[in-house]
């Protein structure tokens, strides 16, 4: 069966990438992180959000933070420093039974590093005048170098028909010092897809092989499953949060045009 009863859907990419201003303040013996971020008409969080791989409690003489450019604001600065590390394309989004939108799009690592605690924000805007925002983040735990990930987010109406969306990134950090990987490389595990005759839905058994179980026993297991139509497009998405299992079964439901395929991301902490 389906799960969303669409009232009408509407196609739209958003990307507003905002040229990026900085400056690299190197930490002088003496200075706090608070002096810094003051200095630059910043606050500490602010500061932190846009050094993630320094500790500011443990900052060094010698060490080089990035600031934003005298006259840039820290708004303009975060979305132009995203922008060169995470693209966001493909968005669409469906008006569904409830009024309600639900809005699909894919967030690709432009980076050589894994991003992590990212945070999206959407917003939508009906042809009624309602507008509509919602935050929420990826399923999985990191987006690897050069990948491209489905992330799915509801925007409550109401809605009849959807004139705008917009889609922005909030928060995410990359270090350095973290360049392993909580994925589970596909040939740990034996996936079956099984397709309804409609297209409306997949069903997805997941099963681990013999030496894969003894390394995963006993980890939390992320699955993110994502569906596509005939044209590529994403036309659904799924995620499954689950204490390990030889087997995992999760179900994945079109939200727009009929499931030709799926693809499924797995990961362990």
């Amino acid at each position: 069966m389906k799960l969303f009863l669409l009232v009408s859907v509407i196609f739209l990419t958003a990307l507003v990438i905002f040229p990026v201003t900085a400056e690299e303040h190197t930490v002088e013996r003496g200075e706090t992180a608070l002096q810094i971020a003051l200095d630059h008409n910043l606050t500490l969080e602010q500061l932190s959000q846009l050094n993630p791989g320094i500790d500011l409690e443990m900052m060094l003489a010698g060490d080089k933070l990035i600031v934003p450019e005298e006259g840039t604001s820290f708004e303009d600065f975060r979305s132009g420093r995203y922008a060169e590390l995470l693209r966001i394309g493909g968005t669409s989004c469906e008006v569904l039974a409830d009024r309600s939108a639900f809005c699909l799009f894919h967030a690709e690592n432009l980076s050589d590093l894994p991003l992590f605690d990212i945070r999206f924000r959407t917003t939508v805007s009906g042809r009624n005048g309602n507008r509509g925002q919602a935050e929420g983040s990826i399923a999985l735990m990191q987006i690897l170098p050069g990948e491209s990930l489905p992330v799915g987010m509801n925007i409550m109406g109401p809605f009849d028909e959807i004139d705008n969306a917009e889609v922005s990134v909030l928060n995410l950090s990359w270090s350095e010092m973290l360049t392993g990987s909580f994925r589970i490389p596909e040939q740990a595990f034996r996936q079956d897809v099984s397709i309804l005759p409609d297209g409306a839905g997949a069903g997805i058994t997941i099963e681990f092989n013999t030496e894969s179980i003894p390394v995963y026993q006993g980890k939390r297991i992320n699955i993110l499953a994502a569906a596509y139509d005939s044209t590529g497009k994403l036309t659904g998405i799924r995620s499954l949060y689950s204490d390990f299992y030889p087997r995992l079964d999760i179900t994945v439901y079109a939200a727009a045009e009929k499931i030709t395929d799926v693809e499924i991301f797995a990961e362990a902490y």
